[in-house]
């Protein structure tokens, strides 16, 4: 079951209700989900011309904003927070769906500086619609699950073509091209991720700072899709104020290798020239020690990028390393202990650093997970 909450300015364009929303709204409660209109104030007069005998039901709930209202809906329907959409428009529908633990969707056509600031933005009631099937159909598992010692990595999808039929082939293809470069799927997948992140209960981790793992030829301007999207995602399911826009976490310092290209005259599992050619972005230097880092990588295969971040945010002094994949190739990935010896915030020497373990690493696969995406992703 999943269930939508708004309030009734979402709906207004110009003042007058725009039909196309309100035709989503009862869409979704003859489909069976719960929908509500919540406001702090009373029932707007057009209210109950527009719903009378949908099901779609008012709320007046005072103190919205603080959350209580989806969490209250949450208990009563028997299902979780992140089980409720919030579609915000105002200051007062993101605190709600903040503090209720919603998944949080902004609608486009709002003026508001806090709202356009969130993560997944829809721009009309067809894109809004999209989004309810989508998450409506996905119920967050992870397709890859790896804990290791001084890390974690996550992968929402499988990108193995090799081998594979020829509908997972092109699968692979959409998803990497997506990631790769934006269009009009972005939102899809954000709205996976973080409905997935949110189950993992992400958004009630303290003392949390998110990063993206820089390309091989990274400017350091945080401006690639890949940066985009782990700003939209982290609006989305967290707080924090750390790894803002134009500051990113990581720094390259001179390009390296594109592995993925180099063929048979690159050893792929080797992190020397990763470690060598990035450092961290001093301007965190007192914002890492004891604080909990996710950082974000498009693809994975051998899993080089999760363990070269984890070596330089672990000697920094973080509490817990999670690598976030969209997607993973084969069953390649390795893991890391890396150590680096001197300042992480500054360049590494080539004798800079040792690296104590490279190993096969087996982590949990959920086949459920692909078979959901490949259908939600068509």
């Amino acid at each position: 079951m999943l269930a939508l909450l708004t309030s009734p300015d979402a709906l207004l364009r110009q003042g007058i209700p725009d039909q196309q929303l309100v035709a989503v709204l009862k869409a979704g409660r003859a489909a069976g989900n719960p929908v509500g209109l919540v406001s702090n104030h009373g029932k707007p007069a057009w209210f109950d011309g527009l719903f009378d005998g949908s099901g779609v039901q008012y709320l007046h709930a005072p103190g919205r904003q603080r959350g209580g209202i989806v969490s209250e809906n949450a208990a009563h329907l028997k299902i979780q927070p992140y089980d409720i959409v919030v579609l915000a428009t105002k200051p007062d529908d993101v605190q709600m769906g903040k503090n209720g633990r919603a998944l949080l969707v902004a609608g486009g056509w709002a003026k508001d500086r806090q709202v356009a600031g969130l993560g997944i933005q829809v721009a009309n009631a067809a894109e809004l619609q999209e989004i309810l099937n989508l998450t409506a159909g996905w119920s967050g598992q992870w397709w890859f699950n790896g804990h290791g010692q001084r890390y974690n990595v996550k992968a929402l999808s499988d990108l193995s073509g090799y081998g594979k039929t020829v509908d997972q082939q092109a699968f692979a293809q959409r998803l990497t091209a997506t990631v790769k470069n934006g269009g009009s799927r972005l939102n899809a997948l954000l709205t996976l991720t973080a409905r997935s992140l949110l189950i993992d209960g992400t958004d009630q981790v303290k003392d949390l700072i998110w990063g993206v793992y820089p390309s091989s030829n990274s400017t350091n301007d945080d401006s690639d899709v890949l940066c985009d999207f782990s700003h939209r995602l982290r609006t989305t399911v967290s707080r924090v104020q750390y790894a803002k826009r134009n500051a990113p976490l990581f720094i390259r310092h001179m390009p390296s290798i594109k592995r993925s290209r180099a063929g048979g005259s690159v050893d792929r599992t080797d992190p020397s020239g990763q470690i060598v050619s990035l450092h961290l972005n001093p301007a965190y230097r007192k914002n890492i020690s004891g604080r909990h880092v996710i950082v974000v990588d498009d693809c994975t295969t051998y899993g080089v990028s999760f363990g070269v971040a984890a070596a330089f945010l672990n000697k920094a002094g973080a509490a817990s390393v999670t690598g976030i994949a969209l997607g993973k190739f084969g069953n390649s990935l390795r893991y890391y202990d890396i150590n680096i010896l001197g300042d992480p915030f500054a360049p590494v020497a080539a004798n800079g650093f040792q690296v104590a373990m490279n190993t096969g690493w087996q982590g949990q696969t959920n086949s459920v997970s692909q078979t959901v995406l490949s259908t939600l992703l068509p």
